[in-house]
């Protein structure tokens, strides 16, 4: 093998064709690469326009942009959409959307958009389709749209709302409650805080009668206020008048009457006050509550202490987030409501692709999708958030493929050396003292969520399954506390996020659900076992025939919907939110979507994976990093580098674990687990700028990023702290820890500095492996905002700090040597430069990078465990990747200094390194890895 001077690879351009699981317009190519940006009030649509020309230099086709639709005032996320007609003015509006979506099209770029179907904000006083159903209840011509459970035991009829600081009585009694008018729509309502809670008009009369009592009877407009309460107590009084459809349009008009007489006359309006104070009560005497407290009891809903949120509230919920409220977009003309913005901006050319934020949530996941392409026209580009199991493949829905979580840890999967973990998984046991391993915590997790956070849903479900039981002579023996245990154990054992029966189970979900009822039938203390039996014949649809009566099969239907809708946020809330900050022998693999028990994936099951992937979802996004990660993709890289240390890690933990009463100034915290999450926390997020030098600035910066990181992350593992019962003592200890850790001149600091800095030059090894497979396996690479440069943000807000992009643009618009960034690595100018020239090759032959298939490459000789390469190929064009995962000593010698004797068998002929330039000869069908190495860890071959 010889080598050659470097000369500029040719350009090819041609057509694109469809791929299997491809889902765009016909004509359309698909997208290329994509940049993630967050909106929110600091970034807005002029912000975003002011980078578009430095993302197309950069080479990415498509801006990737979080929701538009209008939020609640100061959402940094966006993800609470309270008015889905209309686009945030706080980004700026439908004007500042359109001189975005100008600016995408003069530079040749197009637009995805995350949408949030699943769920809208609530709470406060923003969201006028909630305020009616608070205000009118069934009645409201918006009650349709979300997800209550009017009838749920223990709710009388009434929607109970959890959103009170403290205990009713309490909150009435203080004063915390507050009947206020608002002029400007002629109506009252219930104010705690910021949150708003209208009244309905039909209990309007025991508010205004006090004001005419206190009224001169000769105001102009007493008699039309008399008139206005008269009526109203009519309808109230009147069962039928009062649940007609025009009541609502009846009551309306009444309170414009009553509106326009208080406008009109300073006496009403004095004696509107003088009969508000008197409603609202006396701080500490208590019974002048009692007004106050028969209007509330009068209403359609029921305000509660959120604490009892977990057992009493009975609207779905986005997780268990009380102020995220279920949407049945399943409903026809609730789909239509909220999609029409976007639809119309799809059919303007506007967007080009949509994100559908966690599809799971959704009744039906297939329908919805159905729907939506039938709606926007047959194959626009669509991806779904879909956390999928390690075994678990995407169904055959009508879309393009998932966000990339399942990438995301196949790449940071083949990047850690397997061989280590039993080695770390022992010293994490011994260190944290656990005894239980991942599965046994996993069910512990499920069960403590299932009875903790979503208690209420559960009994829903129990309810539902009662129902459908007591129905039939054979089952109505099975008690419900029976079925309360034989659900927990059926839904701690799911091994996916949910199965997706509508009617009748497909054979993918029959399997699912008959071999997680067998294990938890096998595992059940409960006597009778054909109870697990009889809830998977209603989880499969069995037994549903003609002579059902329809009202049972609606029962059955209802249930299904409603346990396929919560296994998935248990999982989520008992892994993502739980587990993940308990089970800590790697964090690196603590990742979304994935499993950290299988401690990584060997190259056999990452080739066959991606193969896979080329074969069926050749275009599904590539993701590294998202808004939801729990920590920075170059974080993970260096902490992915201490299975090549296991010993010394070990070594290192036993030594942290014993210095814990150096460290500790609580005795009762923190402990060993969480000691070694807070240390490898600490090696992933060690800023570049302290890797040779204490500097007192940005210690103080990054003492207070780790020390708000640190209190979500004690609250999430629930062991010690959490959001509901917060310990402070134990917070503050963990927090007054890291201050010591990271004083300037600290024991800490001068003694782990090595181990920072060596972990920091190997995870650059691993980070750039994982920059060009990204870019280069089957799929489409996304680049979080700001990930182009060595990203070691925190879990959320952490990672949604402002990017330099001034700089970015500057750093872009260098020539130096790609040689030189490797050797100054530290400025994260290596990885940019690398992403942009596999940007600038993807744009030159698109039909390469978008139908290529995937073919592993053999690698031979010592060390050639190290290193991965494949093939991409399609007709007379092809690209080979050879990337170093393992054993990357430093960055000096990543490549040729642990290549050994390995070697890669090619074809003959001339190559050219895209990344490097450097290009050689091959004439004897093997290729010396520290040849093509010499240069960087990493190389993209083009025949030439």
């Amino acid at each position: 093998m010889t080598s050659g001077p470097s000369s500029h690879p040719q350009a090819l351009h041609g057509g694109s064709s469809a791929g299997s699981g491809q889902s765009r317009v016909q004509g359309e190519a698909p997208p290329r690469a994509t940049y993630r940006i967050q909106f929110h009030k600091g970034f807005g649509f002029d912000d975003a326009v002011a980078i578009v020309p430095y993302l197309a230099q950069l080479g990415v086709s498509h801006l990737y942009a979080s929701p538009i639709q209008t939020a609640r005032p100061g959402s940094t996320h966006g993800y609470d959409i309270v008015d889905h007609g209309s686009i945030n003015p706080e980004l700026g509006g439908e004007a500042g959307f359109e001189r975005l979506c100008e600016a995408l099209k003069a530079s040749g770029l197009g637009l995805i958009l995350d949408i949030v179907p699943n769920h809208m904000g609530i709470g406060g006083a923003d969201n006028a389709w909630w305020l009616s159903v608070i205000e009118w209840g069934r009645l409201s011509p918006h009650a349709a749209a979300f997800d209550i459970d009017w009838e749920r035991s223990g709710a009388e009829g009434k929607l109970v709302l959890p959103f009170l600081g403290k205990r009713y009585g309490e909150a009435l009694e203080q004063g915390e409650l507050e009947l206020a008018f608002d002029e400007a729509q002629g109506g009252f309502s219930i104010w705690h805080f910021e949150h708003r809670f209208p009244i309905s008009p039909l209990s309007y009369p025991i508010i205004l009668d006090r004001m005419l009592m206190v009224a001169e009877p000769d105001d102009p407009g007493f008699r039309e206020v008399l008139a206005v309460s008269a009526r109203l107590r009519s309808l109230a009084e009147d069962q039928v008048a009062a649940t007609e459809a025009g009541v609502v349009e009846t009551c309306e008009a009444l309170k414009q009457r009553f509106a326009a007489a208080v406008s009109a006359s300073n006496g009403l309006q004095d004696a509107l006050r003088r009969a508000l104070s008197l409603i609202n009560g006396m701080a500490g005497v208590a019974e002048s509550f009692d007004t106050l407290h028969r209007v509330l009891e009068m209403q359609s809903y029921r305000l509660a202490f959120w604490r009892v949120a977990a057992s009493d509230i009975n609207y779905r919920r986005f997780f268990d987030i009380n102020t995220l409220a279920g949407v049945r977009v399943e409903d026809s003309e609730i789909f239509r409501a909220t999609h029409a913005l976007i639809l119309d901006l799809v059919r303007r050319g506007r967007i080009q692709g949509l994100r559908i934020d966690h599809i799971d949530g959704l009744a039906d996941p297939a329908g919805y999708l159905a729907t939506l392409q039938a709606q926007i026209g047959p194959g626009f580009y669509i991806l779904a958030e879909k956390i999928l199991g390690h075994d678990e493949r995407l169904r055959p829905w009508p879309l393009s493929g998932t966000t990339g979580y399942d990438t995301l840890n196949l790449i940071d999967g083949v990047l850690v050396d397997r061989a280590a973990a039993d080695s770390i998984g022992a010293t994490f046991l011994e260190v944290s003292r656990q005894t239980e391993d991942y599965d046994a915590q996993l069910r512990r997790a499920k069960r403590e969520i299932i009875e903790n956070s979503f208690a209420s849903e559960l009994e829903v479900i129990v309810s539902d399954l009662a129902r459908i039981a007591f129905a039939d002579r054979r089952t109505r023996d099975y008690t419900p506390n029976a079925m309360r245990r034989a659900l927990i154990e059926i839904v701690e054992r799911f091994p996916v996020y949910r199965s997706y029966v509508v009617d009748r189970a497909d054979p993918q979900d029959r399997a699912l659900i008959e071999s997680t009822v067998a294990a938890a039938a096998q595992a059940t203390a409960l006597p009778d076992r054909t109870l697990h039996r009889f809830i998977a014949a209603v989880l499969m649809g069995d037994g549903e025939d003609e002579a059902m009566p329809a009202a049972m099969v609606e029962h059955r239907a209802r249930f299904r919907r409603r346990f396929q809708q919560l296994t998935g946020p248990v999982t989520a809330k008992s892994v993502e939110d739980t587990l993940f900050y308990r089970y800590v022998p790697l964090l690196a693999l603590n990742e979304v979507g994935g499993e950290p028990g299988d401690f990584g994936f060997s190259p056999e099951a990452f080739h066959a994976a991606n193969a896979e992937h080329a074969r069926h979802w050749p275009h599904a996004m590539i993701a590294t990093a998202t808004h939801d990660t729990k920590r920075g993709e170059d974080g993970r890289a260096r902490l992915l580098a201490l299975s090549e240390m296991p010993e010394r890690w070990s070594d290192i933990a036993r030594l942290w674990a014993s210095s814990r009463g150096q460290s500790a100034s609580h005795q009762g915290g923190p402990d060993a687990t969480d000691r070694l999450m807070i240390l490898q926390q600490v090696l992933a997020s060690w800023p570049v700028a302290l890797l040779d030098q204490d500097d007192a600035g940005e210690l103080a910066a990054y003492r207070d990023r780790l020390q708000g990181w640190v209190e979500k992350a004690l609250r999430e593992a629930k062991r010690h702290s959490s959001w509901t019962h917060p310990r402070e003592a134990y917070e503050t200890a963990a927090k007054d820890m890291i201050a010591r850790m990271l004083e300037p001149g600290s024991a800490f600091l001068q003694h782990f500095r090595p181990l920072a800095q060596e972990l920091a030059q190997r995870g650059m090894v691993k980070s750039l492996a994982r920059t060009v497979l990204k870019l280069t396996l089957p799929g489409l690479p996304d680049f979080y905002q700001g990930t182009e440069f060595w990203d070691l943000a925190l879990v959320d807000p952490d990672n949604r700090r402002p990017v330099d992009y001034a700089g970015a643009a500057a750093a872009l618009a260098q020539e130096r040597p790609i040689g030189e960034l490797l050797a100054g690595w530290k400025d994260g100018h290596i990885k940019q430069r690398l992403t942009r020239l596999l940007l600038a090759d993807c744009a030159a032959v698109p039909h390469l990078y978008a139908q290529a298939g995937y073919r592993p490459l053999t690698l031979d000789g010592a060390g050639a465990e190290r290193f991965l390469a494949f093939e991409r190929a399609l007709e007379t064009e092809s690209r080979i990747v050879l990337v170093t995962r393992l054993n990357a000593a430093a960055p000096a010698d990543a490549g040729q200094g642990a290549a050994g004797s390995a070697s890669l068998a090619l074809p003959a002929g001339d190559y050219r390194d895209l990344l490097s330039g450097q290009q050689w000869r091959l004439e004897d069908n093997k290729a010396p890895v520290a040849e093509l190495l010499s240069q960087l860890p990493v190389a993209v071959l083009a025949r030439v």
